[in-house]
């Protein structure tokens, strides 16, 4: 099988340019892939944009050298060294090869979603403008939806598109190297969005070395490796696990789509067994998809013992998701060990702490009302459920300093929560839109030296390993008592079956100069027809498992259709967009259950 990127001719050149590049480096090791391995597999490409699981469309490092060398000599004769580029593809063969020749070609990637839906579109308007773009590199499937973007606004006249398909089948030979120093950027990676605005992360070439020795320092990839992904190209751990991270360690990568996992999970398990996967990652709602979803007979031919490493992130860790999915796959070989959460951000680049490979997780059984006060204390053997909550272990610090603070900067004891810093040669120079330091990159901590990066996110330290509690922005302070929106959404998920469990937003709202708890959540319509479920008692029951375990009163439930409230790249919920249509009004309730 054939991808629609022209078929380029050509060797690998002489790379005299690049010695200033650390051979972790994606380009350095791609340059010497083709030369020392190129017939040996980098790319399987799987789902709507490639092949099926058994027949997918495969590249050998030397032919996605000559690709990338094509495109990249496409953008040097259309755009300044070190101007921005928007990609705006679809997840499959064109994106890697748009990332890549960027890299190659001396410009800045600035990797975004495809503009096929309302919120595509929406993101890449509220993108363009800040990001420096004066280019967009897109396919033959997503040029009509781009362009259609850019002509609705006057700020993105004089833009220019390029489509994929214009390079040309004799392009690689006209590729001129580049000298690609560690401190000029490679790349802008916008956050998520879930608590503000995204904004764009300037990624420097240095990054990318530090953070891909990073992963190999906490995953141990090797040649022999095998990484399976569906992980948005634009999201950071996307990008790291296929394309960063598999080429700068000589691995390979089975890439498939994050649509076409959501619509067909085993799909992804089955890429998983018959391509032998060691590595995988993903959010919580990855494990708990794939439980819901794939059952029965399909249990019976699945085989994940390859998985050394189920990594999880992007949100908080729910303990009782890794026991789900260890228990409901143990049958098709997966080890409870291969679970292994992270904790990372744009801003770092990606990891910042990682669970020792092969290691299981640990899991604290926290006191809740202690936790609440910001003490991590162990809670008694005879504690009922209720009074007691689970914090899993993001692992130890990979090759940077972390510590926990209190909000004047004074670094905390172990066990006592705080906000989370991070020192090392990962972090960001900054935003992109900043030309001046700022306290989020440049601030320390008190009596630390180097610039460390204030995280914005919650958590504490116990025996050298990181837990996550939350992020700053989201807590919820009710009588003086701050609560986790994560542990509100974890109870009310548990607790009450008619509400989408990955699906429901917990927020602060100010009633009459009070705080008070407010809930969203989407209605999950099966589990509600099955139940003969009524509104009340849907309310009811959510109003008591939140007094039961954590002793607050919600003021409001609001109900929505499935797939109505707003989510980001890599799935998570956006709690403040979530807050914005509830005070705007612009949530639309479900229909009445009754």
């Amino acid at each position: 099988m054939s991808a629609s990127f022209p078929e380029p001719s050509g060797t690998a050149d002489g790379d005299s340019a690049l010695s200033a590049v650390p051979p972790h480096h994606p380009v350095a090791r791609l340059r010497s892939l083709a030369h020392d391995r190129p017939h040996d597999i980098a790319y399987r490409f799987v789902g709507s944009r490639g092949g099926t699981v058994d027949e997918p469309i495969t590249w050998t490092y030397a032919e996605l050298d000559r690709r990338v060398r094509a495109a990249a000599a496409v953008l040097q004769s259309r755009c300044a060294p070190a101007s921005r580029v928007a990609l705006v593809c679809a997840q499959g063969p064109q994106y890697v090869t748009a990332f890549l020749a960027c890299l190659y070609a001396g410009v800045v990637a600035v990797p975004l979603c495809e503009a096929d839906s309302a919120w595509g579109a929406e993101r890449l308007s509220s993108v363009l403008p800040s990001s420096g773009v004066q280019v967009v590199l897109t396919d033959d499937v997503g040029d009509a939806d781009v362009r259609r973007v850019l002509a609705g606004d006057a700020r993105f006249a004089g833009y220019e598109v390029i489509r994929t398909n214009e390079v040309p089948r004799e392009g690689s030979r006209d590729w001129l190297p580049v000298d690609l120093v560690p401190e000029a950027v490679a790349y802008l990676q916008y956050t998520s969005g879930s608590t503000s605005a995204p904004r764009g992360v300037r990624i420097t070439h240095g990054n990318i070395a530090q953070a891909v020795a990073q992963v190999d320092s906490a995953f141990r990839i090797d040649p022999s490796s095998v990484a399976v992904s569906w992980l948005p190209l634009y999201h950071d751990l996307g990008l790291m696990l296929g394309v960063l991270g598999p080429l700068g360690l000589g691995a390979t990568c089975v890439l498939m789509g994050p649509t076409d996992f959501i619509r067909r999970p085993l799909t992804y398990l089955r890429a998983i067994d018959r391509w032998r996967g060691t590595i995988t990652s993903g959010p919580c709602f990855n494990l708990d998809l794939c439980v819901d979803r794939v059952r029965g007979a399909a249990l019976d031919d699945l085989d994940l013992s390859s998985l050394r490493v189920l990594g999880n992130g992007g949100e908080q860790v729910r303990a009782s998701a890794l026991r789900r999915f260890s228990e409901h796959f143990a049958r098709c070989g997966f080890r409870p060990e291969a679970h292994t959460p992270s904790y990372g951000l744009a801003e770092a680049t990606l990891v910042v702490t990682c669970v020792p490979v092969d290691e299981e997780p640990r899991v604290l059984v926290c006191d809740r009302e202690a936790l609440v006060r910001g003490h991590a204390v162990a809670a008694d053997a005879g504690k009922a459920p209720e009074q007691v909550v689970e914090r899993v272990s993001c692992g130890v610090p990979v090759d940077q300093r972390v510590c926990v603070t209190d909000p004047s900067g004074r670094v905390l004891p172990d066990r006592r929560v705080g906000e989370i810093w991070t020192c090392g040669g990962n972090v960001s120079p900054g935003y992109a839109e900043e030309t001046t330091a700022t306290g989020t990159f440049h601030d320390r901590p008190m009596d630390a030296e180097g610039a460390w990066l204030r995280t914005g996110d919650l958590g504490f330290l116990a025996d050298g390993q990181l837990y996550v509690t939350g992020r700053v922005k989201d807590v919820v302070i009710i009588n003086g008592r701050n609560h986790w929106p994560t542990d509100l959404e974890a109870t009310v998920g548990e607790a009450v079956t008619a509400l989408r469990k990955n699906r429901i937003a917990a927020f602060r709202f100010d009633v009459t100069d009070r705080e008070r708890l407010v809930m969203v959540a989407e209605v999950d319509p099966r589990a509600v027809r099955a139940q003969k479920l009524t509104d009340t008692a849907v309310e009811h029951a959510v109003r008591t498992a939140l007094m039961v375990k954590h002793g607050i009163e919600l003021h409001e439930l609001v109900p929505v259709r499935p797939g109505s409230l707003p989510v980001t790249s890599s799935g998570k919920l956006r709690r403040r967009a979530c807050r914005e249509a509830y005070e705007s009004g612009r949530l639309v309730r479900a229909a009445a259950l009754d």
